[in-house]
């Protein structure tokens, strides 16, 4: 009979059994699940999912913009400063299985793990070198194209427009840039010192200024250590200053402008030679050549004496014109001989050409000349070149030209930089000395043939003549022919750097398709997730600690039922 007592354990046993059998089921799916997911985590799953807290391994090329322009102060803090935290939270999502490479205003790439990158971005300071924004993701790119993983290009700066170049961009780019605009700036961006050498009476400089504040700037120009000049300059303006009269000699003329936000670009270094005018001699019957003596005569740039003799070889310093008549080259080749000159003349060249142009003179036409050839190894003293052969060259005391001074060799007499060439052909190049220039750092400057040497204090580089030099930092560099100093470099910061104004995101975008753009803020939590998949296996593996703790505390209680 089922009476009560006998239907109730039959129900609750009835009960019991569900319970289990859903337990089993509960458990089969649990393991089954677990099972799944460490197999799962150790294939290394990713996502495009860019919420999650890891990322697969990647190859990153970090770009920090320590250029000039970055020491700007911003609100009382600097540009560079703000990068470079931005840059260190980067480098901070950073894996050991990643592959990174960090790049300053220098242009190198530099390869490391993060902790080693982290102490080059502590070290980084404003730097006198300026990076073309362009250029430097194209090389970033060529790395990432070597690179199996992954790849992604994230770029710190402050945009600044002038360095913003077009670039083809294949990889995920992530540009982190200030919000606010910079304020107003001004800058020392030349000094023009004019014909040289100066007279020992002095001289007039022309210092330029530029920049995009509307304010004006005190700013103080001085001669090495002579009194200095004051006047008032602003945004594109011209400043010409009188300086007072020194000895014989080169000397540093500096032109600085009151503090503004950005400090380093105030202040701009130049060199002038200063030593009494040549005393030249000249025939009256040379039309252009008289023409030009006599126009210099008159503003002081040379005197009439025997000092420098221009025409057919004589003792002293000596500027030879090939002749009119090819039967004396004979006599004119005999004479350098006799003089020790290691070059001489050679062929008549009727064939058209163009001189190279160089610091000394333009591209002008070139209708007749004669070869010039040296007598011994190498070709050192070569001044100028038509076509990358010898035009104007020096030995000893001795200038050969390789044209007559007439239009119908040449077009520099009718030309309007014939009587500067003069000038500086008889003021410095007949006496040994060559033009003052100028560069900026870390960019080649060409060398006259007649370099051996270059020196910075008390630095020396051994270079050979004709040769690209890079200066490494700022500075007035000296040009040496054995012991003879014949030249001056003045490298300076591209004035470029003081245009601080940003490039507007939408022109930024239309030259490097597909840009991202954050604030410093932000932007470093977006890195490894633009081109870069997120790593699952950290979610998944804490998937599986849940399923396992679920699996024992369902397994116990199973046990205890039963």
């Amino acid at each position: 009979m089922v009476f009560p007592a006998v239907r109730y354990l039959v129900d609750t046993t009835r009960e019991h059994q569900r319970r289990l059998k859903l337990q089993n089921w509960l458990l089969l799916l649990i393991r089954t699940l677990l099972v799944a997911l460490v197999v799962t985590a150790a294939a290394g799953p990713t996502s495009p999912i860019r919420s999650a807290a890891g990322h697969s391994p990647a190859a990153l090329v970090l770009i920090l913009d320590n250029s000039l322009s970055s020491g700007a102060v911003v609100n009382g803090t600097s540009r560079l400063a703000t990068f470079r935290t931005a840059a260190r939270e980067i480098l901070d999502r950073a894996t050991s299985e990643d592959h990174l490479w960090l790049m300053l205003a220098d242009g190198v790439l530099r390869g490391g793990d993060p902790a080693a990158l982290k102490l080059l971005v502590d070290s980084a300071a404003p730097a006198f070198t300026r990076l073309d924004l362009g250029h430097a993701l194209s090389q970033g790119q060529e790395v990432l194209t070597t690179q199996a993983l992954p790849g992604e290009l994230v770029l710190v700066t402050d945009l600044q427009r002038t360095a913003v170049t077009e670039a083809e961009i294949r990889f995920p780019l992530l540009i982190i840039r200030p919000e606010d605009d910079p304020s107003g700036n001004l800058g020392v961006s030349g000094i023009e010192a004019g014909p040289q050498p100066w007279s020992l009476g002095g001289g007039r400089a022309i210092v330029s200024v530029v920049g995009d504040s509307n304010l004006s700037l005190p700013l103080t120009v001085r001669l090495g250590d002579r009194p200095p000049r004051q006047a008032l300059a602003s945004a594109g303006a011209a400043v010409p200053v009188i300086l007072s009269s020194a000895v014989s000699g080169w000397w540093p003329v500096q032109a600085e402008l009151d503090p503004d936000e950005l400090l380093a670009d105030n202040i701009r270094t130049g060199v002038v030679r200063i030593a009494p005018v040549a005393r030249v001699s000249w025939d009256s019957t040379e039309r252009f050549v008289a023409a030009a003596c006599e126009v210099l005569e008159r503003n002081g740039r040379i005197s009439r004496g025997n000092e420098v003799t221009i025409g057919p070889v004589a003792p002293g310093l000596t500027v030879v014109e090939p002749p009119q008549d090819p039967a004396q080259l004979g006599a004119i080749n005999r004479a350098l001989a006799a003089r020790g000159v290691g070059w001489q003349y050679g062929t008549l060249n009727a064939a058209a050409g163009t001189t190279d142009s160089n610091a000394l003179i333009s591209r002008e036409r070139v209708a007749r000349r004669y070869t010039l050839e040296t007598v011994e190894s190498g070709r050192t003293g070569v001044i100028a070149t038509v076509g990358g052969a010898p035009w104007i060259v020096r030995a000893g005391d001795v200038v050969l030209l390789g044209s007559r001074i007439d239009p119908e060799w040449t077009g520099l007499p009718i030309s309007a930089g014939f009587v500067p060439f003069m000038d500086a052909l008889l003021n410095r190049i007949a006496r040994g000395e060559l033009t003052v220039s100028g560069g900026n750092p870390d960019e080649p400057i060409a060398l006259p043939d007649l370099v051996t040497a270059v020196r910075q204090g008390a630095r020396q580089w051994v270079v050979e003549g004709g040769a690209p030099f890079r200066p490494g930092d700022i500075g007035i560099y000296f040009l040496l022919a054995g012991r003879d100093t014949i030249g001056a470099l003045a490298v300076n910061f591209d004035p470029r750097e003081s245009l601080l104004a940003r490039a507007a995101d939408g022109s930024v975008r239309d030259l490097w398709r597909g840009a991202s753009f954050a604030s410093p803020s932000g932007g470093p939590r977006q890195a490894f997730s633009l081109g870069v998949r997120t790593d699952l296996r950290g979610p998944a593996l804490w998937m599986v600690l849940l399923l396992g703790l679920a699996e024992v505390a369902l397994a116990s209680a199973r046990r205890k039922s039963s």
